[in-house]
């Protein structure tokens, strides 16, 4: 639960990663003048300086970052969580939704898994009060930069053919990439790997503050 909640806290504009001379600052809403990420209620520090984006993402341009998020002043804001989705719903998400895997040093979704996710966006889109989120992952080789980018894309592109297949972009609170953090299996070798390099699909279970999560991490 905590992972999920620190990365909506990340991917809701709440929290800026601060290095000298830059910041990052992403959402995972993909065209902003079509779509419109879920209702969140907050208020901003009167003390704080927003960071332009324009100037603090690399690359940025017109109010987006090189993947199409849109990036906006960042501040620190007390932001409270969207409501978990009901266990019932919960148990039903986990039989009917699939995670998708890749091929090594890859982020295409292959035939077999475009089919399992269409089967996927069915059932989401016929529950669109159950939110979810999902967290792309790598196999334990490579570097932690390289695996955070490829897992980062991998998440993407899951979020995008879903939202291509009908599924509304509110309903998705997040796509982020965890590289190789969260392994699913212990062997060092292929069968294990090939389970890694997927995409995770999981119902929204987070009920907390995201600034008491935030706090509760040590994250400043």
């Amino acid at each position: 639960m905590m992972r999920t909640l620190l990365a909506l806290f990340l991917s809701l504009g709440t929290m800026a990663w601060l290095t000298p001379g830059s910041c990052v600052a992403q959402t995972t809403d993909s065209n902003p003048s079509s779509q419109q990420a879920p209702a969140v209620t907050g208020s901003a520090n009167p003390n704080a300086t927003p960071v332009d984006p324009q100037v603090a993402v690399p690359d940025a341009k017109n109010g987006q970052d090189p993947y199409g998020r849109p990036v906006q002043p960042v501040a620190p804001t007390e932001t409270q969580a969207p409501p978990p989705v009901a266990p019932t719903e919960q148990q039903e998400f986990t039989q009917s939704v699939q995670d998708v895997h890749f091929d090594l040093n890859r982020a295409e979704l292959r035939s077999e898994d475009q089919a399992k996710l269409q089967q996927s966006a069915e059932w989401l889109k016929a529950h669109p009060d159950v939110l979810f989120t999902i967290a792309g992952e790598a196999d334990p080789r490579g570097d932690v930069v390289y695996n955070l980018y490829l897992s980062d894309r991998r998440a993407l592109a899951t979020r995008d053919a879903l939202v291509k297949m009908g599924v509304p972009a509110q309903q998705i609170l997040f796509a982020e990439g965890w590289g190789k953090l969260y392994p699913v299996c212990q062997q060092d070798d292929e069968s294990c790997w090939s389970q890694e390099r997927r995409a995770h699909l999981e119902p929204w279970t987070g009920t907390a503050a995201l600034t008491h999560v935030a706090a509760a991490s040590g994250v400043q």
